[in-house]
């Protein structure tokens, strides 16, 4: 009797695929967790790049959580003039204009007012500025004038060298004789705060120096130093156009004993005699 021999091949062995023997093993499975951490996602969050920079829930639970603290930290873009207010409180500003802590030193208040520094305040509480800006910006002015201040006399310098060339182009061999009539024009018509003016780049401006040599055509030496030693500052010229006009006014105080303004009247017809008439 032939004995019926089983081979492999009659009955072959089912092979264990590889995926369920790497989860079948003695050590476990050997799936890594990189996989695992997401199969109880739904399959847009699943397959969604941005998770694919994490390799397990630990990794990702720390980005969220360091995201959080930062935008914690951080102010939102502010939308409405209320969130703005806030904005501008949180970064300093002070509750009132009146607040900011700032002052000008007496040297320069003659060129920032009180006033000036207050409407300036205004407008920075308004655009929420802090104190430290506005101090910033106030010693920005300060520094601004001071360097103003250090450069004026080469400016006029400058300015007086460029009025004179173009005076001596205009004028030619007259330059001399003009500038003399202006000079005495100058002394009979200008009263403190022209001269003060002229002190300025305003006295090299070709435009007035020619103002004051026409006005100086009619005007003499004498007329110029009568009027260096009286103290009214009018020209003999005008002083005698305003004797006839308060002769020929009835109704001017000097004609009126009784009138309040009449002893004033007179000391001011007195002074006009003398710059008409000088001893």
């Amino acid at each position: 009797m032939i004995e019926e021999t089983t081979t492999t091949e009659d009955n072959p062995v089912a092979e264990t695929p590889a995926e369920t023997t790497a989860e079948t093993t003695v050590l476990g499975s050997t799936e890594s967790d990189n996989q695992d951490w997401k199969s109880t996602l739904s399959d847009d969050l699943k397959n969604d790049p941005t998770l694919s920079n994490f390799k397990d829930v630990e990794s990702l639970a720390k980005t969220v959580v360091h995201q959080q603290k930062v935008l914690g930290s951080r102010m939102p873009i502010p939308k409405t003039d209320e969130e703005k207010l806030e904005v501008y409180n949180k970064l300093g500003r002070p509750e009132t204009a009146d607040k900011y802590e700032v002052s000008i030193p007496n040297d320069y208040q003659s060129y920032i007012p009180e006033q000036n520094l207050n409407e300036f305040k205004n407008v920075a509480h308004k655009i929420g500025l802090n104190n430290e800006q506005v101090k910033a910006l106030v010693d920005y002015q300060i520094n601004t004038i001071n360097y103003e201040m250090e450069n004026q006399p080469a400016q006029i310098e400058a300015s007086r060298i460029e009025s004179e060339k173009t005076l001596k182009e205009e004028w030619g061999y007259n330059y001399d004789k003009n500038v003399s009539k202006a000079k005495r024009a100058l002394q009979v018509y200008g009263d403190p705060e022209i001269m003060e003016l002229m002190n300025t780049e305003a006295g090299n401006h070709p435009a007035v120096i020619k103002m004051f040599a026409r006005l100086g055509e009619d005007v003499t030496e004498d007329m110029a130093r009568n009027t260096q030693n009286n103290s009214l500052a009018v020209s003999p010229l005008d002083a005698q156009d305003e004797i006839t006009s308060i002769y020929d006014d009835p109704e001017h105080a000097y004609h009126d004993p009784k009138h309040r303004d009449h002893a004033a009247a007179v000391e001011r017809v007195r002074q006009l005699h003398e710059k008409v008439f000088p001893s």
